[in-house]
């Protein structure tokens, strides 16, 4: 199967049936991402204790890619350290903006999204809900 169209199943899979879509009432941190370009804006809310993630969700009002990269990064959020998400966001971004750099396992379904990197003007809807998680753990 090619990365397009594994991208393309991925972001419609995940479009239907985001997972963590919702208010997360045990949030400890959350912030409120918005591309005024596209009019993307969601909210991630993470439940912290001791600097690791326990849970994650989203909510909001998004593009398909914002959507499905938000869904996807919520699942990958769960159990990670927080002082570990700004060098992951760089691993991420990374796979966007260079497409021949090896494919990151750590990375999950997420490296799949490098695909977007064909996409230059969406390259910033997929990294939306990373950046909004950062702001999060930042607050």
């Amino acid at each position: 199967m090619g990365l397009e169209l594994l991208y393309q199943q991925l972001i419609l899979e995940h479009n239907r049936n985001p997972r963590n879509f919702g208010p997360l009432a045990a949030a400890t941190h959350s912030a409120r991402g918005y591309d005024a370009l596209c009019g993307d804006d969601i909210l991630i809310e993470m439940q912290i204790v001791e600097g690791r993630i326990v849970q994650a969700a989203f909510s909001g009002e998004a593009c398909a890619v914002t959507r499905a990269s938000a869904s996807m990064l919520t699942e990958w959020l769960k159990g990670r350290e927080v002082e570990d998400l700004p060098g992951w966001y760089q691993g991420f971004h990374a796979v966007l903006c260079d497409t021949s750099l090896p494919p990151e396992p750590e990375l999950g379904e997420l490296d799949h999204l490098r695909a977007v990197g064909a996409f230059p003007a969406r390259i910033r809807n997929a990294e939306l809900p990373w950046q909004t998680a950062i702001k999060a753990v930042q607050n």
